[in-house]
């Protein structure tokens, strides 16, 4: 018992050390959220809407592989835009305040975002380079059809996150 002991003295004065100050520390830990939270979005939306910018006004770049990056730049556009200042808003406050809809509509674009660019990603790679390696590309038509069947994909599996999300 000794042992377990000065194992749990360890632990007291370890918790003691980690126990927040009282006011200092919180708006020390709040402000590094919203700077780190801000400049997270910032470089998200810059470097994703560059991406989609260059990818459609360059028509070299017009592919069914553009399509799948363009893809995946708007699914983090959204998380960006529609789940990250939401999150960071209820880290600051402690409690969601945006009302029920938002917690729905929030929640859904999160997993909706993320089922799609993990579809997105494994297509790209199964069809484009492991599946078909020495075959010609995929066509724009074929890409566009396979992006719309993943955000369907995404949506039917998201819509459950969405739905059964409570709000307390």
């Amino acid at each position: 018992f000794n042992g377990t002991d000065s194992h749990v003295v360890e632990w007291e004065k370890f918790a003691e050390l980690v126990k927040y100050e009282p006011e200092s520390q919180k708006l020390t830990v709040k402000a590094l959220l919203i700077v780190a939270y801000s400049v997270i979005i910032i470089i998200s939306l810059f470097g994703n809407m560059l991406v989609c910018h260059m990818m459609l006004k360059n028509k070299r770049m017009h592919s069914a592989t553009s399509l799948f990056i363009v893809n995946l730049a708007v699914s983090d556009i959204m998380i960006t835009l529609l789940n990250m200042p939401f999150t960071l808003v209820c880290f600051v406050n402690s409690t969601w305040v945006f009302g029920k809809a938002m917690c729905h509509i929030s929640r859904f674009v999160q997993y909706c975002s993320m089922h799609s660019l993990q579809r997105g990603v494994v297509v790209m790679s199964l069809l484009q380079v492991i599946l078909n390696p020495l075959k010609q590309r995929m066509s724009l038509t074929k890409g566009a059809l396979s992006i719309s069947v993943i955000w369907m994909m995404a949506t039917c599996f998201s819509l459950h996150h969405a739905i059964r999300q409570k709000l307390f």
